[in-house]
């Protein structure tokens, strides 16, 4: 199934990858705020908020790494004209995994004590890693997408994208967390292609329980008014 049925069957759809997209700039453009909301010393809060920064970081490891892996090899065998382009996607993605890689620790200091240095500390990364991720997402969205759809297959597109799905959490409310992430700001074409690709169990478990439970998890995260 093709978010826009009238699409060429024979090339992959690349505005998939923007619905990725559109989720993860959300997240990480609110994450700085919700970690600054946690008032020092209220270590049950920062445990929550903390857990919910590493279920991002995990989704953004994910996207890229089958990235790393499966496309930017295609593209440098199949195009010279891509060779800038890919050490510019490669320099990127390394600055977003410094990041990444900092904060991590911090989040785990972080729900120990609740402390305000390390709430400092992770709001500035954070912050940093925002504006990385945007930079990054423009570039590749402009550039790199119109690349992937001349010359990669539809069965090397899909291939890539059912690697990041298996380096998602198996733990289902996980799952099902991330599966609201993605439609939170979805357009009707897009859920239903969203839905689609989702394994039988994992789209009935999403009809019974997915909604009501990340609805859940936006009062918690984000506040009343955000459900």
């Amino acid at each position: 199934m093709q978010i826009d049925e009238t699409a060429p069957r024979d090339r992959p759809e690349v505005a998939q990858m923007i619905v990725i997209h559109k989720a993860l700039r959300r997240e990480f453009r609110l994450l700085p705020g919700i970690v600054a909301g946690v008032r020092a010393g209220d270590r049950s809060r920062a445990a929550f908020v903390a857990a919910h920064a590493r279920l991002q970081l995990m989704f953004l490891h994910a996207h890229h790494d089958s990235e790393d892996r499966l496309i930017w090899p295609i593209l440098a065998q199949r195009t010279t004209v891509t060779e800038d382009i890919l050490d510019v996607m490669q320099r990127q993605h390394h600055a977003v995994d410094e990041l990444v890689t900092e904060v991590r620790p911090l989040l785990a200091d972080w729900t120990r004590r609740a402390d305000a240095p390390t709430q400092q500390r992770i709001i500035a990364v954070l912050e940093t890693l925002h504006t990385a991720l945007e930079e990054h997402l423009d570039v590749e969205e402009t550039t790199v997408l119109p690349l992937i759809q001349r010359h990669l297959t539809v069965a090397e597109w899909t291939a890539t994208v059912k690697d990041a799905e298996k380096h998602l959490p198996k733990n289902p409310r996980s799952g099902l967390l991330l599966a609201g992430a993605v439609l939170e700001d979805s357009t009707p074409a897009e859920r239903r292609w969203f839905l689609n690709e989702l394994p039988g169990p994992a789209r009935l478990m999403w009809r019974l329980l997915g909604d009501t439970l990340y609805r859940s998890h936006l009062r918690r995260t984000r506040g009343p008014a955000a459900a």
